[in-house]
């Protein structure tokens, strides 16, 4: 932060500041200066890095929904398919990346190490 920075506010509606507020909460960012900054960032340049992957992480990508999408993630987050959209879409991605009989491989292991473990108590 060794540059000059600007101050200026911003007015908005209710619904549109709970709704910046529940995506916040929902992924973990806490800094509502820093979230506005990354968010101007990736609307005037989608395909440049934001740093700290705009939600506080080491690697980020922004994806641009539209609201049908978003609405839709909401709806099965609510129906119980997942705890939060993100993790709905990475389980999505794990899915296309992950063959079955990898996960089943790595599942056996894990049984196995589990099962080891509780004998060696």
């Amino acid at each position: 932060m060794g540059e000059k920075e600007e101050t200026f506010s911003i007015r908005m509606g209710i619904e549109d500041f709970q709704t910046m507020e529940d995506f916040m909460a929902e992924n973990g960012i806490k800094n509502r200066s820093r979230f506005i900054r990354d968010a101007i960032a990736a609307y005037i340049c989608p395909e440049k890095q934001i740093p700290g992957g705009g939600a506080g992480t080491e690697n980020g990508l922004f994806i641009h929904l539209g609201e049908i999408q978003l609405n839709t993630l909401g709806y099965m987050v609510r129906e119980g398919f997942a705890d939060s959209k993100e993790e709905l879409i990475k389980s999505w991605i794990r899915a296309k990346i992950i063959r079955p009989e990898d996960e089943a491989d790595s599942a056996a292991r894990s049984f196995t190490l589990a099962r080891d473990n509780s004998r060696m108590r």
